[in-house]
This record gives C-alpha cells, structure tokens and sequence, in this order.
C-alpha cells in the first residue's frame, strides 16, 4: 500500500472523527440551549464562547499532541456526565470547558507522553487554576471512572464514523 495513501486516509479519519464530534455536540447544545439549565457548574460561563466547537477541537488537535482516541474518549466520558448527573445540563454556555476537560483527562488517561497544565491552559484558552478546578470536578461528576472499554471504545467510533458519512 503506497505511504502517501495511508497518511491521506489517517488524515481524513482524524478529521471525520474531529468534525463528527463537533456536529454531534452542536445538535445536542441546540437542543439544550431552549432548557433552563438546573445547575450552573463551574464549567458554566457567563457568555457564549466566540469559538465554533469545530475551530476549538482544531486548535487542540493542533496543540495538545494527543492521540486521535483522547477526542472519542472525551466524547465518552460526555455521555457518561450526561448519564450520572441528569441535572447537568451541558449547553452552549459549558460545552467548550466540559469538551476540553474531557480531552485532557483523556490524555492523561490514555496517552503516554502529556503536559503540564500550565501548557494545557494556554492551549484552551484558561488559567491553571480554572484548569484545575474543572478537572478536579469531572473527576467526581464521572466519579473517577476514566476506563473505557474496548468494546464501548469501538461502538462509539463506529457511531461517529458513521455519523461522518451523513
């Protein structure tokens, strides 16, 4: 198989994989925008980033240097907040800090080579303290539960896959 084909096709994956988890955060802020949100967290904002979910996940993938399954497994531990705390309601005013959040506990998780938070803040666009505080929180909003498992892993890619080709 020629080299150069391989790294089109790696190319295409990451950025279906970065524009599907975009696109599917988006139609779920659309919907929750329209809800008063219960609980205000320390994820919650006062205004609505000026930054598209999609330019931010770029910039991320840009800087942070993580493998491609830290965006999938933050995608996850999304759901799983969603599912352990229905009173949390991640809308346009969160989504930027719950997404980056999860990204960077999934690379601390997952990958082997990471950052300091110092550098990680700069990346997202917040101080180290605020970095600290909201990685301190999702720890117990997902209560410290950061494994996926294989199995969970591949549905989930499956899903954005296909999700990508719609």
């Amino acid at each position: 198989m020629d080299v150069e084909y391989v790294e089109v096709k790696q190319e295409f994956l990451e950025d279906s994989i970065i524009y599907s988890i975009s696109r599917v955060l988006d139609e779920i802020v659309r919907e929750t925008d329209i809800i008063e949100s219960p609980q205000q967290t320390v994820f919650h904002t006062n205004k609505k980033p000026s930054i598209s979910l999609a330019k931010y996940l770029e910039r991320i993938q840009m800087y942070s240097y993580c493998s491609n399954e830290c965006f999938i497994l933050a995608l996850i531990y999304i759901d799983r907040i969603q599912k352990k705390n229905q009173d949390v309601v991640i809308n346009s005013f969160c989504v930027h800090r719950f997404l980056f959040s999860c990204i960077i506990l999934s690379i601390k998780y997952n990958d082997d080579d990471y950052y300091k938070n110092d550098y990680y803040a700069k990346v997202g666009g917040i101080t180290i303290t605020e970095l600290n505080k909201l990685e301190q929180e999702l720890l117990t909003l997902l209560d410290y539960e950061l494994y996926v498992s294989q199995k969970q892993y591949y549905y989930y890619k499956d899903k954005l896959m296909k999700y990508a080709k719609l």
